[in-house]
């Protein structure tokens, strides 16, 4: 490696479904680099509508402040839009 850091950027980035000011989380181990969003507002639709079960919002609420490396959500984020979600968890078939 050539420098100490990794420059973030390019075309690679929306087409993951990232966006202009999206928080994100890196977590680093060795020879592994693992970036994700960190858009708590979007894990709640998601385990919402993945639940076969009743959902709890009280207890989601509890793990996800004990979740291992913490999700931060202050309120102050933006709530993230994706154009064309990759990964549509919010709608579930009823069939």
């Amino acid at each position: 490696m050539r420098h100490d850091y990794i420059p973030l950027q390019g075309d690679w980035l929306s087409q993951a479904g990232f966006t202009s000011g999206m928080p994100v989380k890196i977590r680093v181990m060795p020879d592994c680099i693992v970036i994700t969003a960190q858009n708590s507002r979007e894990l709640f639709g998601c385990a919402e509508g993945l639940s076969a079960a009743h959902f709890s919002k009280k207890k989601m609420d509890l793990w996800i402040k004990t979740f291992p490396g913490a999700l931060n959500d202050t309120g102050d984020l933006p709530v993230i839009r994706r154009e064309n979600p990759r990964y549509d968890c919010l709608k579930r078939s009823r069939d």
